[in-house]
């Protein structure tokens, strides 16, 4: 998935336990790679692109599984998060531009993002998008439905007390020993820093997005790689935004989306969604928290966080 993932386990086991079970994990989530990656030419993401406004694909449970969980999202939020924002994506592909496209690029290619044009077929478990040139891109949620799907494992495994790491988004279940797990906010202005760092105090994941790795800055603009599928150019406002959930993939989809909308209308979905919360740091650098956070976190202030 273009990262990496690991593995911290805090109960006891031996060491032929350890390596049979996180082996059979990473298997899994190469698996899960073959069918959700748009990078692999025979995975069903790709071919459902290939032959969008053509013919549907049949698909495995997993990727309806996955498309169910984003679509939820995006209607939460109004379509600020999109899985078909993949055209607008490779447009703007920060890695390699040096200035921004034009605005008449950037509306032509908006033709081709609505996930409302997703057309999912539950009964025959197949997959169709409505217009040649649409494609999914699964960036904003897979690895944390793969991380789902390994502390699901996990627990199989009668395993209670571990860490899933999913490139940076995290997943905490249970104690290290006698203490609690905890995690670190980096600073946007100097990622080498944190800015917070909290205890974990139920199991849940945190998920964050920001615009401080993938960049590139033109005429003294800093064009960053997350896309507002709504305008089609870098949302603006923030510079990190971490959501605490219950869910991983949950908390991945929605790191992206608040990032894009912002602190008031994440708030107020975080108000009638009280299984979410968020820190925000604003593009001022401003920073803010949910009122909900204390059900996931405590923050410890910085300086004892160092000493632990």
């Amino acid at each position: 998935m273009g990262t990496v993932f690991s593995l911290k386990i805090a109960d006891p086991l031996s060491h032929n336990d350890f390596i049979r079970i996180t082996d059979s994990i990473f298997n899994e989530i190469v698996r899960l790679e073959q069918l959700l990656s748009e990078y692999i030419p025979e995975s069903p993401i790709s071919r459902v692109a290939a032959l969008a406004g053509k013919e549907s694909v049949s698909v495995p449970d997993d990727v309806i599984a996955i498309l169910d969980c984003a679509i939820a999202v995006s209607e939460a939020t109004g379509g600020a998060f999109d899985i078909t924002f993949k055209p607008l994506g490779k447009l703007w592909d920060v890695t390699k531009r040096v200035s921004p496209p034009t605005d008449n690029a950037v509306r032509r290619t908006q033709s081709y993002v609505d996930y409302h044009r997703v057309r999912i077929d539950h009964t025959r478990r197949s997959l169709f998008l409505d217009k040649p040139g649409m494609a999914i891109g699964l960036g904003g949620i897979a690895k944390g439905f793969a991380a789902h799907r390994a502390a699901t494992m996990l627990r199989s495994a009668g395993i209670e007390h571990f860490i899933i790491n999913a490139g940076g988004d995290l997943y905490f279940s249970g104690r290290k020993g006698a203490e609690p797990w905890t995690c670190g906010i980096r600073n946007p202005v100097d990622p080498a820093r944190l800015i917070r760092r909290f205890s974990i105090r139920n199991d849940c994941a945190v998920a964050t997005s920001g615009d401080y790795e993938k960049y590139f800055t033109y005429e003294g603009i800093r064009y960053h790689h997350i896309i507002d599928p709504r305008t089609g150019f870098p949302a603006r406002g923030m510079k990190s935004v971490t959501v605490f959930a219950d869910d991983p993939a949950i908390a991945d989809a929605y790191a992206t989306a608040f990032f894009i909308l912002g602190l008031e209308k994440a708030s107020a979905i975080v108000s009638i969604q009280p299984d979410l919360a968020f820190v925000m740091i604003d593009d001022t650098n401003g920073i803010h928290a949910s009122k909900n956070i204390g059900i996931f976190a405590e923050e410890i202030p910085l300086i004892s966080a160092m000493t632990r």
